[in-house]
């Protein structure tokens, strides 16, 4: 067995963690030479319980290691070890860096130069909007969004990303050839492409709930900043946050209304000394990125091309917030049955959504 090998067979013990791995490899040097120890010898050396022991023993005799390098190939997955010249350095950085990744993409020097976007999985329509909002905003002054793939906000920050054709990583909690939410399977390949997905667990690790919160340290970890867009109480968002600030990263959060659950959490961050985001032009100057300051996306700028008078005026006073459709057509001056025809249309070309109760909202 070589170092790169035994490096996967410790990554696959699941009953021990990076912290562990990383005294195992101090106190015997190889990667190799921690499976010539014996149990003994493991526990003075990272205090591994019998039963951890007993997981490592069981763990040497059943993980084909070669199977699992062999079927990564197969799926275009590269298996980086913290040894290697192409793993991350922000993530290598810190206190706990995963010893073995696997990406299905690239890392790129821009990376460097990233923010972690996360919130909650069941983000409200304010959440959704302020998520693509800054995502899109970062994305295109040349920022890498990094999140978590899951619902809400994790997928609204990658998809503004690639809307905005920039960069965007997603770290999961399972295994890269167990993705999960299986509905992100066609965003699974977009971010591939144009970024990476990563996971420290083995290809075919189910999305365990105990997965998530470990996860989280890597999406502050490949990042410089973390934003909380909305996070309630016990949110996993909050998780990340505290991640970042003992990696020594810095923490944004949106505020939100004080009435919402969804926003409790992202609001104590808040009270608590996490800087506040009203605009994403604040993260920038925070962060004293070098950069250009967005133009308006092409799609924008072809949307409000294909707009009429009437049309423009309806989008104009719209927001996140719901309207009413009398509002509107106090506001415009329209009147409904005209006001009718024109949502209508806009609703064809995307730019607005009706929401219950006959309510619109600028679209996100």
């Amino acid at each position: 067995m070589n170092d790169f090998r035994a490096l996967i067979l410790l990554n696959a013990v699941d009953a021990i963690g990076s912290v562990r791995i990383k005294k195992l490899l101090e106190a015997f040097g190889k990667p190799q030479e921690v499976f010539k120890a014996t149990p003994h010898e493991w526990a003075k050396a990272a205090g591994l319980s019998p039963v951890m022991a007993r997981r490592m023993l069981e763990t040497e005799k059943s993980f084909d290691v070669d199977a699992e390098i062999k079927e990564a190939g197969r799926n275009g997955i590269k298996i980086l070890t913290v040894y290697d010249d192409g793993y991350p350095t922000l993530l290598k950085e810190v206190y706990d860096p995963p010893v073995v990744l696997y990406v299905k993409g690239c890392f790129e020097p821009c990376d460097q130069n990233a923010i972690g976007v996360v919130g909650s999985r069941g983000a409200s329509f304010y959440g959704l909007s302020c998520a693509k909002e800054f995502s899109n905003f970062l994305a295109r002054a040349g920022l890498t969004i990094v999140s978590g793939m899951a619902r809400g906000i994790d997928t609204a920050a990658h998809r503004a990303a690639l809307d905005a054709g920039g960069r965007t990583i997603a770290v999961l909690g399972s295994g890269l050839l167990d993705i999960y939410p299986p509905e992100n399977e066609l965003l699974f390949g977009q971010i591939s492409e144009k970024g990476a997905v990563v996971s420290e667990f083995p290809l075919h690790t189910p999305p365990f709930a105990k997965n998530f919160p470990v996860r989280n340290r890597i999406i502050s970890g490949l990042s410089r900043g973390v934003l909380v867009v909305e996070a309630s109480a016990k949110s996993g968002a909050l998780i990340t946050a505290r991640f970042a600030l003992e990696q020594g990263r810095e923490v944004f959060a949106v505020p939100g209304k004080v009435s919402s659950d969804t926003s409790s959490g992202a609001n104590e961050l808040i009270k608590q000394g996490a800087k506040m985001a009203t605009v994403p032009q604040e993260i920038l100057e925070d962060l004293r990125f070098n950069f250009i300051m967005p133009a308006p996306s092409d799609a924008v700028s072809a949307l409000d091309r294909s707009l009429n008078h009437k049309e423009m005026k309806v989008v104009d006073i719209l927001s996140d917030e719901p309207l009413a459709l009398d509002d509107i057509s106090c506001q415009t001056g329209l009147k409904v049955p005209d006001l009718l025809s024109i949502l209508t249309h806009l609703e064809l070309k995307k730019a607005v959504k009706q929401l219950p109760g006959k309510t619109f909202v600028k679209s996100i």
